[in-house]
């Protein structure tokens, strides 16, 4: 069984809703929030999805980033800054830029 999501959303001016086949690197960037909680991931999609940290405030340090990069397989040096990190995973496009 597939993880499937339980409302539409739009990923890179795609909109994917319940019953579509989510592409590895969209589903990436969906919040946790719009998958069904009562499917069970069968190992055939993207790793199960993790919001990204914030990008001020709690929860926004160099560790939460590193986390985030590291289950996104984003690779950062170990004594790469939250700045470093950030850009990386913009990069890697889990994040939009910020202006």
């Amino acid at each position: 069984m597939t993880r499937r999501l339980i409302a539409y959303v739009h990923v890179a001016g795609v909109a994917y809703g319940p019953g579509d086949d989510v592409p590895p690197e969209a589903a990436r960037r969906i919040g946790a929030h719009a998958w069904d909680a009562d499917e069970q991931d069968d190992g055939d999609q993207a790793p199960g999805p993790s919001e990204a940290p914030p990008r001020s405030g709690r929860g926004s340090g160099v560790e939460a980033w590193r986390q985030f990069a590291e289950q996104h397989n984003v690779e950062v040096a170990a004594d790469a800054s939250r700045e470093d990190i950030v850009a990386a995973c913009e990069a890697a496009e889990l994040v939009e830029r910020e202006e």
